[in-house]
């Protein structure tokens, strides 16, 4: 979720936010801005942390001012995300930052709670700097959050403002309502906040849904299509699975688990894959061509690794699934394919019509893709 849709989640469970609204013109912003009092704090609204550190956060001190900061803001673009909507929000005074989180962990299947009186900063940082500071205490989704568990962790995060323990309690039971209502997988109040005229509120908010759980969540299904990465919510609509990743080697396999050893394989030879992509058994030509397309429209490619074992699906199904994409002139980068299994000549056949040459061994076809993507 977004920010302003996080905040708006922990809201209707009791928790304290700022006050502000959303704004999704320079206009809009500088008359929310007026309705705050004249000053404002305009945050982009992304689904990536760090907006501040990217300058996506400004204070401004007019109605006017706060036009100007929104038209540069909403022009920018940051960590490949070009903001719709800003959240205006009034200007607080802080005199404690407070850290208070949930992750599920699935070596205990709970979800495990996290505070600290330390906030404002990234958990890892604060685990870097403060580590005798965290209390962790893990939560069963049978049993759910029972009141001394959320005391001791408010305990915790209360050291350096003893007197909120019980304010701050009754927002970490709220968190436990909006786990257990929205499926969430993690969640945070970072920082929650006790301000100089003696509030609590949560000043940042991030929650992640479950996505496998989001047919229970329909207004939240629609909105994921809209939001983050553009290519794999092209692939959830088509059903097809596919992860980006941070490499330069795009992959395809058919089957996850020929997909995820295709993955290892490249990291063996010293590569970073740019995606996992699994087509499934049996997919068709038209399949393979839609799963390809997904894979070459990442402008970080700079080869394709196709790995594919065939058994119920014929190679041929893939050739021209290949052929499809050539076609249509979306291969930019050199395509490396190893063939093996069901009708594997009549496959490798078509690609050497189209000039690719295929291998019936992964070491090989592996070792190639990493020398082109260097």
């Amino acid at each position: 979720m977004l920010e302003y849709e996080s905040k708006k989640v922990l809201a209707s469970r009791g928790v304290p936010i700022p006050r502000g609204e959303l704004a999704r013109t320079p206009n809009e912003a500088a008359y929310i801005t007026e309705k705050l009092g004249g000053r404002s704090v305009l945050k982009i609204q992304i689904p990536h942390g760090q907006r501040g550190k990217a300058g996506g956060i400004k204070i401004v001190s007019s109605p006017e001012k706060a036009k100007l900061v929104a038209k540069e803001l909403l022009s920018k673009t940051f960590y490949g995300y070009k903001p719709e909507s800003l959240l205006v929000e009034e200007p607080i005074n802080v005199k404690t930052e407070i850290y208070v989180g949930a992750i599920a962990d699935r070596n205990v299947r709970s979800m495990t709670f996290i505070s600290t009186a330390y906030g404002g900063m990234e958990v890892e940082e604060i685990a870097a700097e403060h580590p005798g500071s965290i209390e962790k205490r893990s939560v069963h989704p049978l049993m759910g959050m029972v009141p001394y568990i959320a005391r001791v962790l408010a305990k915790n995060a209360s050291i350096n403002v003893p007197d909120k323990l019980r304010k701050i309690q009754k927002v970490i039971l709220a968190l436990w309502e909006v786990v257990k209502n929205y499926d969430a997988m993690m969640l945070e109040t970072n920082p929650l906040a006790v301000t100089k005229d003696d509030r609590v509120l949560a000043l940042d908010a991030r929650i992640e849904v479950d996505d496998n759980a989001l047919f229970r969540h329909k207004d939240l299904e629609n909105r994921y299509y809209a939001v983050g990465n553009p290519r794999e919510a092209e692939a959830r609509k088509k059903g097809i699975a596919y992860v980006e990743l941070e490499g330069a080697v795009g992959t395809m396999a058919n089957g996850a688990g020929l997909a995820m050893a295709t993955m290892d394989l490249v990291h063996t030879f010293r590569g970073k894959s740019a995606n996992f992509c699994d087509v499934g058994g049996g997919a068709s030509a038209e399949r393979v061509s839609e799963a390809l397309e997904l894979v070459v429209s990442n402008p970080n490619i700079k080869v394709v690794l196709i790995n594919t074992l065939c058994g119920i699906t014929s190679c041929i199904d893939v050739a021209e699934g290949v052929r499809i994409v050539m076609q249509k002139g979306l291969i930019k980068v050199p395509v490396v394919v190893r063939m093996s299994g069901n009708r594997a000549e009549e496959g490798k056949k078509i690609l050497g019509e189209l000039g690719i040459k295929a291998t019936e061994k992964a070491e090989e076809a592996v070792g190639h893709a990493i020398k082109l993507a260097r």
